[in-house]
């Protein structure tokens, strides 16, 4: 029996939105509202594009929203939201405004720029729209077997036994499972300490390139087997981003969310998808 208020939820079909159902659809009505329906009973579910500039929202009385959906697409929403009388807003962006403000190729700027530009427009809407917003930035997202990480990793050793490794894969890396980040956004959506801040989400563990993936070997019951990346390779784009250190601190997460993501692959196989 719902006990606490509705929950909007705009997106509703990738990873960390599965997870804000599982955890909230027993204590409080999710509605949700996108291009396609997510694949679960406990939502009432409302079809709209969020990818065009201003949409028709239904009838609602949520005042609490979570978005999951790129956050370049987000701040035209605001103004009809809070019309509807929302008031607090959680959504993601990315750490990848960070690690990857001057790496990569041409596609991988455009992404950045439009997460940065994103994370901008929210803020200053939400100012506007008398929301309270709160920004999450997760770092690499594993937990359903959908992402094109450590998921992607695991299937490329479950098809040919083994992993391509530059030979200074030792960057720093903070995979973070799925469900964490479900759990860190609804509690920000009670701590009113959050509002108008934005927080990095790592895992609950800090390790090298090599060893991350040694653990995904593991996972898969297979012994550890890769092929180092000769020649010119090694200086290649993605040479640069395995010898990269990607981490972040947890401490503010920690302090204002209570955030304690679990250690990396915990749940062993499941935590891949498989």
């Amino acid at each position: 029996m719902p006990i606490l208020p509705p929950l909007l939820l705009l997106g509703g079909t990738d990873p960390v939105a599965h997870f804000v159902i599982e955890r909230a659809s027993a204590q409080r009505q999710i509605i949700v509202v996108g291009r396609s329906r997510p694949p679960s009973d406990k939502v009432e579910w409302h079809r709209a594009d969020l990818g065009r500039s201003a949409i028709a929202l239904p009838n609602i009385e949520a005042r609490q929203v979570i978005a999951t959906l790129p956050i370049w697409l987000l701040a035209p929403h605001l103004p009809a939201l809070a019309r509807t009388g929302v008031d607090r807003l959680v959504t993601f962006s990315s750490t990848s405004v960070e690690t990857r403000r001057e790496s990569g190729g041409a596609r991988t700027q455009r992404i950045v720029a439009a997460l940065a530009d994103g994370e901008t427009a929210v803020i200053e809407a939400a100012i506007t729209s008398g929301i309270g917003a709160t920004i999450l930035r997760p770092t690499l997202i594993y937990g359903s077997g959908e992402d094109a990480n450590v998921s992607a990793a695991a299937r490329f050793i479950e098809r040919f036994g083994f992993f391509p490794l530059a030979w200074n894969a030792q960057g720093l890396r903070q995979p973070v499972h799925a469900d964490d980040l479900a759990a860190a956004a609804l509690a920000a959506l009670e701590r009113p300490a959050s509002i108008g801040k934005t927080y990095a989400l790592p895992g609950g563990e800090t390790l090298p390139y090599r060893a991350m993936i040694e653990r995904v070997f593991e996972a898969l019951g297979r012994k550890p087997h890769f092929i180092r990346i000769p020649g010119l390779a090694a200086i290649s784009d993605l040479a640069k981003r395995m010898a990269r250190d990607q981490a972040f601190d947890i401490g503010p997460a920690a302090r204002d969310l209570d955030y304690a993501p679990r250690r990396f692959l915990a749940g062993g196989r499941a935590d891949l998808g498989f």
